[in-house]
C-alpha cells in the first residue's frame, strides 16, 4: 500500500468511526458559543471520504449548535450586555455586527436567523439576541435547525457528491486534495477577514 492509499485509509477510517459524529457535535457546540471556525470545514472533509457519515456528522453538528445556542440564549437572558461584550471579543465579530443583528432581531424576530448563514453572520449572535430579547425558546430551536441546515446540508451534500464522483482521483492524490481543501478554507477566511476589517 503506497503513501496515498494509507492517507486515504486514515481519513476514510476516521469518517467511518464514531469520532466523526463526536467531533461534529463538539464543533457545532463550540461554534455556537465561542469558536469562530464554522463546522462546514470539518463536515465537508468527512463527507469527501464518506457522504453518509458526513450527513450524520452534520446532524450531530446541528444538535451541538442547538445545545451551544441554548447556553448563549440562557446566559443572555440573565445578562445581555455582558454576553454582547463577550461576543465582541471573539475573532471576526465586532460591536457593529452585534448591534446590527440586535436591531434586525428586534424588528423582524427570529426569521432574521435564516439570513445569517448566507451573510456570514455567526449563529451565536442570533442566539444571544434571541435570549436577550426573550423570544420564544421553542421557536428559537426550530429556527436554529433551519438556519444551520440552510448552509450545512447543501455543502455537505456537495462535498459528499464530489467525494463519490472523484473517489479514484482522491485515492490517488489524498494529500494533495486535503491540502487544497485546507488552503481553500484558509483563503475564504482570509477574504472574510479583509471584508470584516
Amino acid at each position: 500500500m503506497n503513501t496515498s492509499d494509507l492517507s486515504y485509509a486514515r481519513f476514510s477510517d476516521h469518517a467511518n468511526s464514531k469520532w466523526s459524529m463526536i467531533v461534529g457535535f463538539v464543533w457545532g457546540f463550540a461554534e455556537g458559543t465561542a469558536f469562530f471556525i464554522v463546522p462546514d470545514v470539518y463536515l465537508g472533509l468527512v463527507a469527501l471520504f464518506n457522504w453518509k457519515r458526513g450527513l450524520w456528522a452534520m446532524v450531530a453538528a446541528v444538535i451541538g449548535a442547538m445545545v451551544g445556542g441554548s447556553v448563549m440564549y440562557s446566559l443572555a437572558m440573565k445578562d445581555l450586555p455582558a454576553v454582547n461584550l463577550f461576543l465582541t471579543r471573539i475573532p471576526l465579530i465586532n460591536a457593529e455586527m452585534v448591534a446590527d443583528i440586535a436591531n434586525k432581531t428586534h424588528a423582524d424576530g427570529l426569521i432574521t436567523m435564516v439570513n445569517g448563514p448566507l451573510r456570514g453572520v455567526p449563529y451565536k449572535i442570533y442566539a444571544v439576541q434571541a435570549g436577550g430579547q426573550t423570544l420564544p425558546y421553542l421557536s428559537f430551536l426550530f429556527m436554529t435547525v433551519l438556519a444551520r441546515l440552510e448552509r450545512l446540508l447543501p455543502f455537505t451534500l456537495l462535498a459528499g457528491g464530489l467525494g463519490r464522483w472523484f473517489k479514484n482521483s482522491i485515492k490517488k492524490h489524498t494529500t494533495l486534495v486535503v491540502g487544497a481543501y485546507v488552503l481553500i478554507w484558509g483563503i475564504i477566511y482570509f477574504l472574510y477577514y479583509l471584508r470584516f476589517r
